[in-house]
């Protein structure tokens, strides 16, 4: 293997009661068999990760640290990604841990997909604890169009892409905390470009489980996710759904609705992928969609955007 790969890691989804550490993040691209010298380890510091670059600087001495004090997850990923110099650019939130063959399958992966194909979509597991396999395939399951490996959402904790097409696009609407992954995959699919689901690409992801930390993990997400589905629709002149959010938001229902078909056949189609239970999945889906329905309210009525990461 001859290709280079430049490792983006944000640090703004750092939080004190991860299981999975920054520290861990750094151990797991540390150990991968892909060999070093063809790895280019960029860290972007957000300012949450006490001693970061001295943390880096014991996994990897060469690696690349870039300041931006309080920076988005999607702002940091610019930045890494701007100063990447490898022919694939992979990348990884700080609370997440790779196994050792994960660089290797994205290099074969891309190695054997055709240049249409822009990227590689990865699965993305939560550590053990209650519910933590329902919740993945909620949160991070991989939609497939058609029944093919073509991926219809993007989830930047676990993917890859070709640095030549990356280039040529950025994560818009940086400040938003979510959202933006599937604008930059609408502007992919509209160059003629697609993302190919892997599942050789794995990745666990830090939850905290059934604890206060993990009520609030959740119910920020749901929040966030309905009130930046709505506020994308207002200023993304050609995002599907856009006219549901016209005439003070008449339509938010119906897109809500629409929301939770997806994500319930979600659900279906990632529970043997991620070892979740179906009937287990149906009321903390139920719980989700419901509070997605009043994030999206939030927006129409101009309450303060969440920020979470």
């Amino acid at each position: 293997m001859t290709t280079a790969v430049s490792v983006v890691i944000e640090t703004d989804s750092v939080h004190e009661y991860d299981n999975i550490t920054f520290g861990d993040c750094l151990a797991a691209v540390a150990r991968q068999s892909y060999p070093p010298a063809l790895v280019q380890v960029i860290v972007v510091d957000g300012g949450k990760v006490p001693a970061l670059e001295a943390l880096v600087r014991r996994n990897f001495p060469n690696a690349i640290v870039l300041p931006l004090p309080g920076g988005t997850k999607f702002e940091q990923k610019n930045l890494g990604m701007d100063a990447a110099t490898g022919e694939i650019v992979a990348f990884l939130d700080g609370d997440c841990a790779p196994p050792p063959t994960w660089l290797a399958a994205i290099v074969e992966g891309l190695a054997a997909a055709p240049p249409e194909v822009a990227g590689l979509q990865g699965i993305t597991v939560l550590s053990d604890g209650f519910l933590s396999r329902e919740l993945s395939a909620l949160f991070y399951g991989p939609r497939r169009r058609g029944g093919e490996l073509r991926a219809s959402r993007l989830v930047t904790d676990n993917c890859a892409f070709r640095t030549a097409v990356l280039r040529r696009f950025r994560f818009e609407h940086a400040e938003f905390s979510t959202v933006v992954d599937t604008l930059f995959l609408r502007r992919l699919e509209r160059a003629g470009y697609r993302v190919r689901v892997s599942d050789e690409l794995r990745m666990a992801h830090s939850f905290p489980g059934a604890t206060w930390d993990g009520l609030v993990w959740f119910f920020a997400r749901a929040f966030g996710v309905g009130y930046y589905m709505v506020k994308a629709r207002q200023v993304e002149p050609d995002l599907r759904g856009r006219a549901l959010v016209r005439w003070g938001g008449l339509g938010w229902p119906l897109l809500a609705l629409g929301k939770c078909v997806v994500d319930v056949r979600q659900v279906w189609e990632n529970r043997r992928r991620v070892g979740a239970r179906f009937t287990l999945a149906l009321p903390a889906t139920a719980v989700y969609e419901l509070t997605l329905f009043l994030g999206g309210l939030a927006a129409l009525l101009r309450i303060p955007p969440p920020r979470w990461a």
